[in-house]
């Protein structure tokens, strides 16, 4: 009996102790669990606050595009601000956490370029989509040319571009479906496996340009994969680009950085309001908002322009003048002038620049006289330097809000304006790229205020007003539709967010065009790179 009770003893033991390795092995994968849980909600938590990082610098360049020029101006500018676009705590009050692994902060970068003025690393301030090539306009461009070739050669200044996928862009863009020379239209996508259509119509993302016939993700986007504008070691190591001359480092990037689907600029004054419509019906009102910002010969000349056309001494006939108005019997100066605004404008201004070295003759009564009113708008460049850019920040032949798709003269790369001057040497001749890449400002506003107006390579001499008159539908000095790259980090290592945006401050409110998420990509930067305070 004894021995009985000593057996049920040691078995009850047995169990209890089994019970107990089971508790305990129970409340340890217990607490790993709750521990990786209660790591995994940190690292969610803190990735979430890098995010929120991201946004947040989103909105603050919202914040900054909605500012008045003088006020942007005299914060360091939009081009190159550390003290505003760098190592950025987002919060109010000056309240952060002491320790630097739980301080977030965020970075606002974009592409910088070098001496060269190729693209080379970064910097600390917001890139402007005008100094890209817009393509989901180059059609408009290409529809100006009577030889309609200009949109392919347009594309042809592209590094590493040929013949054959600038015709097979075109097509993938224009509606109808016949295929261009060297192009492809619906018969051959459709022929493919598997098949699909081409978009005809605008591009809604550059990624886009990977369906069309020849272009590769090499061409597209280059070495740059984790597009932080710096071509890593591995990422040099990772392909060769066939049959393309890389050597000046031009297609590091690929075409993406060439290449935009939105720009434009507002066509307002500096202080928002609206330029002068020189094409306005009432011409009494249009008179006396010119002589506002003119003096009177000016304004009372575009008045009288209105009325009698450009006239031209040497022919005449080309002048949209009277036969019967005779030969010249005496010349005005326009200051002197009355006018009739009841008989109205007939003839319509298409560009400021055709005032400029240009006569004009009286009109009464509806009728053509002798009498020439003299330039008022001379063509030296003394006068033009002087008068110039107050007709171009007042006056407008167009009267649209927005002025979509022409390429800014300061900022872009070398590469577009090489491929401008291959598209229109007569007017932009290479010796001419040379004069604009040696004189031109980054951002004029807080530099040299008379490169606020494309018409600076006119009063500079760098060309002819002739050409200027050829380059203006093409070329701006500036844009207000920008992209960002907001980067949002832990001064300590950790978790990171970026984010891309585009931004169109062309109207009223800023507002954000697209969004996408760089994360994937990787960190692309480091903590040093972007930097912080101690």
């Amino acid at each position: 009996m004894t021995h009985a009770k000593r057996q049920r003893r040691g078995s009850l033991l047995l169990t209890v102790l089994i019970v107990v390795v089971i508790l305990t092995l129970t409340c340890v994968a217990f607490y790993d669990w709750a521990f990786a849980e209660y790591k995994a909600a940190d690292v969610g938590q803190r990735q979430l606050q890098t995010k929120l990082a991201a946004e947040s610098g989103i909105e603050y360049t919202r914040y900054l595009l909605a500012l008045d020029e003088a006020t942007i101006v005299s914060g360091g500018g939009l081009t190159s601000n550390p003290a505003d676009m760098q190592t950025i705590l987002p919060g109010a009050d000056g309240q952060y956490d002491p320790r630097p692994a739980l301080r977030c902060r965020y970075a606002i970068v974009a592409p910088a370029l070098d001496s060269y003025h190729e693209f080379a690393g970064y910097r600390f301030g917001l890139e402007d989509e005008s100094a890209r090539l817009n393509l989901n306009t180059i059609l408009v461009a290409d529809a100006r040319d009577p030889r309609g070739s200009l949109g392919r050669s347009l594309l042809m200044g592209l590094p590493g571009m040929t013949e054959s996928i600038a015709d097979a862009i075109l097509d993938w863009l224009d509606e109808d479906d016949e295929p261009r020379e060297f192009g492809a239209e619906r018969d051959y996508y459709t022929s493919l496996s598997p098949a699909y259509e081409p978009q005809n119509g605008p591009l809604e993302s550059i990624d886009q340009l990977l369906l069309v016939r020849e272009v590769t993700p090499e061409l597209l986007f280059g070495f740059d994969r984790n597009r932080n504008y710096i071509v890593d070691n591995d990422e040099a190591q990772l392909y060769g680009i066939e049959n393309v001359d890389n050597s000046t480092g031009s297609l590091n990037r690929g075409w993406a950085a060439y290449l935009t689907l939105r720009s434009g600029e507002r066509n307002l004054r500096a202080d928002g309001s609206p330029k002068i419509d020189v094409n306005a019906e009432d011409l009494e009102t249009l008179h006396a908002e010119l002589s506002e910002v003119l003096d009177a010969d000016q304004a009372n000349f575009i008045i009288a322009y209105r009325q009698g056309g450009a006239y031209d001494e040497d022919d005449e006939e080309d002048t949209g003048i009277e036969d019967n108005a005779g030969p010249v019997e005496q010349r005005k100066s326009a200051g002197s002038l009355d006018f009739d605004y009841e008989q109205g404008g007939s003839v319509p201004i298409d560009s400021i620049l055709d005032l400029i070295g240009t006569q004009t003759r009286v009109v009464e009564n509806g009728e053509t006289q002798r009498t020439i009113v003299e330039e008022a708008f001379p063509e030296d460049p003394g006068s033009m330097q002087a008068y110039l850019p107050v007709m171009m920040e007042n006056l407008t032949a167009g009267g649209q809000p927005v002025i979509p798709g022409r390429l800014n003269i300061n900022q872009a790369p070398r590469v577009l304006l090489d491929g401008l001057s291959y598209t229109m040497p007569e007017a932009l001749p290479p010796q001419a790229v040379e004069q604009i890449l040696a004189n031109r400002s980054f951002e004029p506003a807080t530099d040299q205020p008379d490169q606020k107006y494309e018409t600076w390579l006119l009063t500079n001499g760098i060309v002819t007003l002739d050409q200027m008159k050829q380059l203006m539908p093409l070329v701006t000095a500036g844009g207000d539709i920008y992209r960002v790259q907001v980067v949002g980090y832990y001064e300590a290592e950790g978790p990171f967010t970026r984010l891309e945006a585009v931004i169109d401050a062309s109207g009223v409110i800023p507002t954000i065009s697209s969004v996408r998420n760089l994360s994937p990509l990787g960190a692309g930067f480091t903590v040093e790179q972007l930097g912080f305070l101690e």
